[in-house]
């Protein structure tokens, strides 16, 4: 009987565990800057950007009970970010922060000391324990934030699946229906697409004339959503597609899956975002695309037209809190025109679902397959060099064509030996470079890259800059809390820095998009003489060593 009542007391705790209900993250009004599948560079939105009244440091609440399951902090990325475990099965994630609680911050200065490092991916062995409401940090603006807010997630712990964390009634004030900017008709074989703009009529939206398409085509669509009291232009939540009123395509963003979210550059029109910075959604799958939020996708999204009747198209956009736009415009098959283009005898037909090499003079490259999400008709050609650059600028295809895993470049120069382990290959962007590593692999420097571009070899002589803010040699510290350097490095870029005091290790922040490293003082300073040295080093080994002596 004892054992009955036993089960049936830890049932009752695991049913009011699991239907405890989330409280918001901040404890000020909810507006959002960011929705959840929002379109991103490489990725889709995995959670939900809180506005914070456009400062740091407020209070950060832990949404329900559990325990921390990561702690992670990084100059970039998710800067500084807590990961909560729930009873529920769910994870809460709490990116961008300024600082942690300090039961939490104890614990991962420990482990920064322990390791001397400032970045750090820290799962914790012991449980630290986590109450409902309790303040785990401070928002902020650290990793590759652009703006003072908070990064929040829900995820399914056991899959860290993402999931739209409006689902758990989070409210947001919303009955603004999404806005329809564009649509474009992607005429399949002869790839004459067309842009057409899209007129508002009251709370509807038109496009008044037929459109002629191809026998097979496909709709692309600009759109996105407002909520109310933001003026942010933010990500919608579902678009359907209707022909002759049969669905045939609907995007729903539910969940999400970091395994496939890179295939965002298939789902959007990877070259009208480069070209004009507009970003459609296509309502149609190229050959490479294992997204997940298909709910519907006949014919891959294709439409065919067999006669010269008038056909209607239809589309439906919604936001979360089912506000909907739609457009209806009509079609026809116009008469195709036969191509009598001449074939361009530089290009040459690269397959997605095939290796692909690629060699020419000085220049190979070799793509795995399933690296593109397309065929692709691959073009190259060269520039002569510039000031700086050993040899020509190689034209590897364009930068409008997205690549789903990096591939191998190797360009072969005639290098002073002196300037071996000083150069390195770059994108080359208008008039910078972007370095993107190198090792010599025979008479060939070689390096992994993920994007088509002119690609060249430069060299790095010059070593990184380190400048003193609130510390020079001789300084007497007083009330001073912090002391703190700008790094920057122009060629190659930073990569890492070491602080020492007294010849002990110093954990210095780090905030990239400032250049700024900030050291909180520590038992580590002594009454008297100090000497601190900073040593940092760029991407090909230069090094710049900066020492001063100062007084407490």
């Amino acid at each position: 009987m004892k054992k009955i009542l036993f089960i049936i007391l830890i049932v009752s705790f695991n049913k009011i565990i699991n239907s405890q209900e989330y409280i918001h993250p901040l404890d000020i009004n909810m507006l959002l800057s960011g929705t959840f599948g929002e379109l991103r560079t490489n990725h889709f939105h995995a959670g939900i950007d809180i506005k914070t009244k456009g400062v740091e440091g407020q209070n950060v609440y832990a949404i329900a009970d559990g325990y921390i399951s990561r702690i992670k902090i990084s100059s970039w990325g998710y800067g500084k970010v807590i990961y909560i475990n729930h009873y529920d099965g769910k994870t809460s994630v709490y990116a961008h922060l300024k600082s942690f609680a300090e039961k939490i911050d104890t614990i991962i200065k420990r482990e920064q000391y322990k390791k001397e490092k400032f970045e750090i991916n820290y799962y914790p062995k012991k449980k630290i324990l986590i109450k409902q409401k309790e303040i785990i940090g401070k928002s902020g603006n650290t990793g590759s934030s652009a703006g003072a807010h908070l990064h929040f997630e829900i995820r399914e712990t056991k899959s860290s699946r993402p999931i739209n964390p409006l689902f758990f009634n989070f409210k947001i004030a919303d009955n603004i229906p999404p806005t329809i900017k564009k649509i474009k008709v992607y005429n399949i074989k002869n790839n004459q697409d067309t842009v057409i703009n899209v007129t508002k009529e009251g709370s509807g939206y038109l496009i008044k004339d037929t459109i002629q398409v191809s026998q097979d085509f496909s709709i692309g669509i600009s759109t996105y959503d407002k909520l109310n009291n933001a003026y942010n232009k933010n990500g919608v939540y579902s678009i359907k597609l209707y022909y002759d009123n049969n669905l045939c395509y609907h995007f729903q963003a539910d969940t999400l899956n970091f395994l496939t979210t890179r295939f965002i550059n298939a789902h959007i029109d990877y070259c009208e975002k480069i070209t004009n910075n507009t970003k459609y959604h296509r309502c149609f799958s190229l050959p490479y695309n294992k997204l997940e939020n298909y709910k519907i996708l006949l014919n891959n999204g294709v439409i065919n037209i067999n006669d010269e009747k008038i056909h209607l198209i239809e589309l439906k956009v919604n936001d979360f809190a089912n506000n909907e736009s739609s457009i209806k415009f009509n079609v026809k098959k116009k008469i195709e025109q036969i191509n009598h283009n001449i074939e361009d005898t530089n290009l040459e037909l690269f397959h997605y679902n095939k290796n692909n090499i690629f060699k020419k003079d000085n220049f190979k490259i070799q793509i795995e397959k399933m690296s593109l999400y397309e065929n692709i008709n691959f073009s190259y050609s060269t520039e002569d060099s510039i000031k700086g650059v050993f040899g020509k600028i190689h034209k590897c295809h364009n930068n409008k064509t997205p690549l789903h895993k990096s591939f191998t470049v190797a360009i072969k120069e005639n290098i002073p030996e002196n300037l071996k382990g000083k150069v390195y290959i770059a994108i080359k962007e208008k008039d910078n470079f972007y370095y993107k590593g190198g090792q010599w692999e025979g008479k060939y420097l070689t390096t992994k890259i993920q994007e088509f571009g002119k690609m060249c070899i430069i060299a790095d002589t010059i070593k990184p800059d380190i400048k003193g803010v609130n510390i020079y040699p001789g300084k007497i510290i007083k009330k001073q809390k912090t002391i703190r350097f700008t790094i920057t490095d122009k060629h190659s870029g930073i990569a890492n820095y070491k602080g020492t005091i007294n010849n002990k290790w110093i954990l210095m922040d780090y905030d990239h998009k400032r250049n700024l490293l900030s050291y909180d003082i520590n038992k580590l300073i002594k009454k008297g003489e100090n000497n601190i040295i900073l040593e940092v080093t760029d991407n090909v080994g230069n090094k710049k060593l900066y020492e001063a002596k100062f007084f407490l």
